[in-house]
Order: C-alpha cells, then structure tokens, then sequence
C-alpha cells in the first residue's frame, strides 16, 4: 500500500474498539460495574464501519480487473483466516477433547460452520458478517468502476436498491447475515469513498477542533457526565444514528492532525490495532482462563489490569507469530500463483483451490 494511503490513526481506532470489546466483557463477567452502554457492541460496530471505510478507501477508485479482484480476495482472506482458523481448530479440541464447558463451545455439530465462516458461538459471531461483506463489496466496488469509466449507473444502482431493502429488512435479519448490520459497512463505505477523493492540506487548526470536540463529546458520555439511553443491544445494533455517527468518528480521524496522533496514532494504541483481530478472537477465552484460575476469590477491578495485560500480550505474540507470517506466506503464494500463464495454472487448478484465498493489507 502507498505510505500516503497509510493513516495511523485508523490503526489506533481498530485498537480502540478492541480495548472497548476487551472491557466490556470484563465488565461482564464481574470484574468491576459495567456502563451501560453496550460498549462491547460499539466496538464491533466500530470494527465493521471501518472495514466499509477502508475497502471503499484503498480499492474504490481503482480498476477491478480479474487480477485486482484476485488480490483483493487473497488479501482478505490472508488478515483473516490464519488467526481465525487456529482458534476454530484449537477450541474444537479443548472443548471436545479436554473441557466440556470452555466457551468456544464448538464440535462436530458446528465446526464444519465454523470453518466456513458461518458459525456463530460467542465472540466469533461477528466474523460471518465481515466475510459475507467481502464478498459483496466487489459488487459495489465493480459498480463504481462502471459509473466512473462507462457512465452507466444501472449497476450502481441496483445495489444501492438492495441496500436500502437491506436496511429497511434489517431486524428481521439473521445476525450473522451482513444485511443486518449492513448500514455499519454501507456508512463506512459511503464516507470511505469520500475520504479518498480528499486531501486536507488547509484549515487543519479548524478539523483539530472539531476533533477535539468529538472526542470530548466521546468523553462525557463514557464518563457518565452526559446520559443516553441506547436501549437494549440489540436495539443499538439496529440503530441508524449509531452507524451514521460511527462513520463520521472514522471519518474525522482520518485526517491526520497532531490531536489524532496523540490521541489514535501514538504507539500503544497502534500496537493494540496491529494486533486488534488477534485481541478479539482471544479475549474471551482468556478471561474464561483467568476466572478458572481465580476460583472462588472476590473480583475486583484491580484484578482487571493484569487479565488486560496478558489479553494484549497473547494477542501481540499471535499477531507476530501467527498472523504475520502466515499473511506474508499466503500473498506469496497467491502473488506466485498469479503470475503463472493460464496454461500452467489449468493444469495445477487442484492446487490453487487448496492455497488461494482472501487477506487484508497493512491497514486493515
């Protein structure tokens, strides 16, 4: 990716939402009084706004072409398969051969669902959205192309139809179908697209303040000084407002600006957006680790810290043992397989089924 598509600070809002999911489910399980507010969903939420942002951003004004798409699907697939696959695998195990009772409660009932990224036990609900969203996006991403190179809008605007039948159709919707939380992506895409067409090179001291004030605003209602009622989870995932703030928070920060290199750019907040996905997948049987081990001792917040702390250390070590080298070695391949002349490929299609598949790029 160019350096100039590199925006730090959109990093640091994937470590965020992780942090906001790690610490609600904290919450959740005693550790210390939970808010109220669903923090947990908002950063999921926040996860699956930026996934629209960033694909509409790195890949909407480019031409789809059958390798570009090729690229894309193994990018995608390359940032999420290894990490998810070895938690898919590994809890198959724990739980069918040493606990009964471990939280990723996956068998031989659900695991074929799983490993097809359709399963839905605990925290991994959220990965069949955010893959069904890959897929579809190269519809959307081909519909632009059509409009901005041969004028014809009749592709676009078949998926903006059905679009909008999915957000009016949203609450009758399985939770682990896209369509259900499409308004997150489609926000996330609409202001992506924006993004990149703009380069803000004056009235920087002005987007600075507005930072500031979101950010504040942010704040205040954290901390409880301004009161909202979100209603139930549920009702926050179907929300319209929501999606459509959580689009302009990702939007204003990625304007880069001394405020969001302090706030989203520094180094401990990247560090935890490297290895965000990894924080994710590994937070709640972590927690369900660290509850085992405390048996029947009082919790506390103070025990929160060290729980916190080793959520984020397992999740680097996963994050720079597991998935950055399998992400390199499945774009090697899928870069070697590629290159390969039709000829060579249709002799060897057997192994391409086996080792081509979707990543993400270094900002995702």
């Amino acid at each position: 990716m160019d350096q100039e598509k590199r925006i730090d600070s959109l990093t640091g809002i994937r470590g965020l939402a992780a942090l906001l999911v790690v610490y609600d489910h904290l919450g959740e399980k005693g550790f210390f009084v939970g808010s109220g507010l669903h923090l947990g969903e908002i950063g999921v939420m926040v996860f699956f706004t930026l996934s629209g942002f960033l694909m509409a951003f790195l890949y909407g004004d480019k031409d789809p072409s059958r390798r570009a798409i090729s690229r894309y699907a193994i990018s995608r697939f390359a940032r999420i398969a290894p990490a998810y696959l070895t938690i898919v695998i590994f809890s198959y195990f724990i739980y069918s051969l040493i606990d009964p009772h471990f939280v990723y409660s996956i068998d031989n009932s659900n695991l074929l669902r799983h490993l097809l990224f359709s399963g839905n036990v605990s925290a991994l609900w959220s990965i069949p959205p955010e893959v069904q969203f890959y897929a579809i996006f190269i519809g959307l991403w081909m519909s632009l192309h059509a409009l901005r190179i041969k004028g014809n809008a009749a592709l676009l605007i078949v998926a903006l139809a059905l679009v909008v039948v999915l957000v009016t159709y949203r609450a009758q919707l399985p939770g682990t179908f896209v369509g259900s939380k499409i308004h997150y992506f489609f926000s996330g895409v609409l202001l992506g697209l924006v993004r990149s067409q703009v380069t803000a090179t004056t009235g920087m001291t002005a987007l600075t303040c507005v930072q500031a004030a979101a950010a504040a605003l942010v704040l205040l209602v954290f901390s409880g000084v301004i009161t909202l009622e979100l209603g139930t989870a549920r009702e926050l995932y179907l929300d319209l407002e929501t999606a459509g703030f959580a689009g302009l928070f990702v939007f204003l920060f990625s304007f880069d600006t001394r405020l969001s290199t302090l706030l989203l750019g520094n180094r401990i907040i990247r560090i935890c957006g490297d290895c965000s996905f990894s924080m994710y997948l590994l937070n709640v049987p972590l927690i369900y680790v660290a509850l085992s081990l405390l048996g029947n001792r009082p919790l506390q917040p103070m025990l929160a810290l060290p729980v916190l702390l080793a959520i984020v250390a397992a999740a680097w070590l996963m994050y720079r043992l597991l998935e950055v080298p399998a992400n390199t070695l499945l774009r090697r391949l899928g870069t070697r397989l590629l290159r390969q002349p039709p000829a060579t490929l249709a002799v060897h299609a057997p192994a391409i089924a086996a080792t081509s598949i979707p990543v993400a790029d270094p900002l995702h």
